[in-house]
């Protein structure tokens, strides 16, 4: 479908990235392509590129800041010679509001009398819609507050309406075009192999057989066995282990498997699938993204399922938790784990499930008697080599380590790598041991797989100044990347992080010098987090990582950076919004200067400012690094390192920050720094990384 976005955006106080990713994220299954807008700052000028666009395109959105909105609704329907009207469900929520008078709630209120509008939450700058036969023209004010409620329950019902049906009939058949190939290459691989794969008979085990029903040779290489339901006392992982060990148990296969149910922690939803042979299990846990439904969760790990199955069959050795009952870890799967294929009399599958059932529950009533610390929960983490604490129910929230990267709450807006790395894993960090594998040759990067040097070439690009940058502190700043790439364990592929269209020739040979060479620290993977631009001295995280420990930099005068401070102003009505989204039950008293109080900061600044350890935010208590991540975002918050001043008689909040980024591990601006006077980038990296040394792969 052909589509045009044009953006009509004079006041700058609102951060427009941030709203133009939303707006393209939800409306990519109908653009089918990610929309640049055509940036305005006139209105005469978004007229002369709307009438190019109605002559040319299916899809037109028009996107104006607040401060022209009801300027350009007016003008638009006289444009378009409409007829205009109140529309009564925008009046009725306005309609209270004492500090309008009858002009301005009239003119909140009126649309084209044809259109279908598109109701904000409090009424004031909602949307609209126009239709004229297979041709659409939206109206949306752009406003990170207002516009998840239009785009969930005005937009995207509106376009489903006029475009829905042959976008989904089209995105159908692309799906199982695509779902069939992959379900191909696993049986290829099952039956050259000459195995056969059991699944363990769970709900979502449906599922993958769907995928599978018209794949030639599917019900050769895969049988469903009946499933049992016994969680026992053991977490989630271990219990999708054991069900793929017991659907090879129970039938002539020599590869078990399972997809498990759906288990939510809360705040996110898991899904943990497992491949078997007779010695190991591996297990994987599947996070489900923001705005997947359960059926595309689901789906997506059974396909996961599929190829981890088609690595089992080749032998090869594959990313996820491993579990075993033997002490030396092996994979593969050699003649010797291969039994012949052929079929047991049912009656002999019937008694040995009444013989698990009775087991299992022999076993449970045994648990419970000896508790915890009994000569069974010994057996069993002897069995399962278990590496983290058990849970008392698999659906609560458990320690395993995530072998795919938890979902970015933020809106679907893309983060920098520096900060998608620290929101990763300050809160759940974990060592991998180093590996001896060679470098990857491609990595995967928003469902994109590029080319391993060029994808680091644009991540390390996205976050520097092209026009003014320095080879050794880029060489450093690759090593960080890639060594937080390995340190993810997940086969090089991450979503959700900003890169660069193209990068300068310098960049590829400075990335290319240094390509395979990762941090280590004490033997294992050490996770390799930067920043743009410091507060005067980087966090001391030592606490979670021994590595990163606070660096002062006065010899490498982060000050004077670009950005290294900012000051951005935000009105009271934007800021309400923006803490009510996060959390509607927070309570916001009559003096705004009480909304968002920073009670405790490290100082580096001043006695008044320095990186904020505690938020007071409505009187809930939230720690500097999750009032920035989850609170505000980062697009509207550069640092944690900031002070915040309410100005009663303009109604705004003044934010004043320093630094760029999180402040934890490298900072940019003094690699850069340190480039500039003759150091090199492993001086550059053992200043802001301890006791580490660099190893080349490959």
């Amino acid at each position: 479908m052909k589509a045009k976005l044009l953006s009509l955006n004079v006041d700058k106080s609102m951060s427009f990235s941030r709203f133009q990713a939303r707006l393209v994220s939800s409306l990519k299954s109908f653009t089918g392509e990610n929309l640049i807008a055509d940036e305005f700052e006139d209105i005469r000028d978004v007229f002369m590129a709307l009438q190019d666009a109605l002559e040319n395109d299916e899809l037109i959105i028009t996107v104006v800041d607040s401060r022209n909105y009801i300027r350009y609704k007016n003008a638009l329907i006289q444009a378009f010679g409409n007829e205009a009207e109140q529309n009564s469900a925008v009046l009725n929520k306005i309609e209270n509001v004492t500090e309008l008078d009858d002009k301005r709630k009239k003119a909140f209120s009126t649309f084209p009398a044809a259109a279908t509008v598109f109701v904000s939450d409090d009424g004031f700058y909602s949307g609209f819609g126009l239709e004229n036969g297979s041709q659409c023209v939206l109206c949306l004010p752009i406003d990170n507050n207002r516009i998840d409620k239009i785009l969930r329950d005005g937009v995207i019902p509106f376009l489903n309406n006029t475009f829905g049906s042959q976008v989904e009939d089209k995105a159908e058949t692309e799906n199982k075009k695509k779902h069939a190939e992959k379900v191909e290459i696993a049986v290829s691989r099952i039956l050259k192999s000459n195995s056969v794969v059991a699944i363990n008979g769970t709900k979502n085990a449906e599922v993958l057989k769907s995928c599978g029903d018209t794949v030639k040779g599917f019900n050769d290489a895969f049988i469903f066995t009946p499933h049992v339901e016994d969680k026992g006392n053991v977490n989630a992982t271990e219990y999708t282990a054991q069900l793929a060990k017991v659907s090879l148990d129970l039938s002539s296969a020599n590869i078990g498997a399972c997809i498990s149910d759906i288990y939510n922690t809360g705040e996110i939803k898991y899904i943990c699938i497992a491949v078997a042979s007779e010695q190991s299990a591996v297990v994987r846990k599947l996070y489900m993204s923001e705005n997947e439904t359960d059926y595309e969760f689901i789906e997506s790990a059974a396909l996961e399922l599929v190829e981890l199955i088609g690595e089992k069959a080749l032998g090869r050795r594959s990313v996820g938790i491993e579990i075993t009952d033997e002490p030396v870890v092996d994979n593969t799967i050699t003649e010797k784990d291969k039994k012949p294929v052929g079929k047991k009399p049912l009656i002999v599958l019937a008694i040995i499930l009444g013989v698990i059932v009775v087991i299992s529950t022999v076993l449970a009533v045994i648990y419970k008697t000896q508790g915890e610390n009994g000569e069974l929960s010994n057996l069993l983490n002897s069995v399962f080599n278990k590496q983290e604490e058990q849970t008392t129910e698999p659906t609560t929230e458990n320690t395993d380590k995530p072998n795919v990267s938890v979902p970015v709450i933020n809106n679907g807006v893309k983060l920098k790598f520096s900060d998608f790395i620290v929101r990763e894993y300050l809160l759940s960090p974990y060592s991998m041991l180093v590996s001896k594998d060679t470098p990857p040759e491609y990595i995967t990067v928003n469902g994109q797989k590029l080319d391993a040097k060029d994808a680091i070439a644009k991540i390390v690009t996205s976050e520097i100044d092209v026009n003014d940058y320095s080879i050794e502190a880029v060489k450093a700043q690759a090593v960080a990347v890639y060594s937080s790439l390995k340190y993810r364990n997940n086969g090089f592929v991450i979503d959700g992080i900003e890169i660069s269209d193209v990068y300068p020739d310098e960049v590829k040979l400075a990335v290319d010098s240094v390509f395979g060479e990762y941090i280590a620290y004490k033997n294992s993977v050490a996770l390799a987090p930067y920043h743009r631009v410091s507060a005067n001295q980087t966090l001391d995280v030592s606490n979670l990582f021994p590595h990163i420990k606070r660096v002062k930099v006065a010899d490498y005068p982060d000050a004077s950076a670009k950005d290294y401070k900012t000051v951005n102003e935000y009105s009271g009505g934007d800021v309400k919004g923006l803490l009510l989204q996060y959390d509607s039950s927070i309570n916001l008293s009559h003096n705004p200067g009480q909304w968002i109080v920073v009670k405790d900061h490290d100082g580096v600044i001043s006695n008044d400012i320095g990186y904020a350890t505690t938020v007071s935010v409505g009187g809930v208590d939230y720690d500097g690094l999750t009032f920035r991540a989850k609170v505000v975002g980062e697009a509207l918050l550069p640092s944690h390192c900031f002070q915040v001043e309410y100005n009663s008689t303009r109604d705004v909040f003044i934010v004043t920050t320093y630094g760029q980024g999180y402040g934890v591990g490298m900072s940019l601006a003094g690699a850069k720094f340190m480039a500039d006077n003759g150091d090199d980038y492993k001086e550059i990296l053992s200043t802001y990384y301890a006791d580490i040394t660099i190893v080349k792969e490959g």
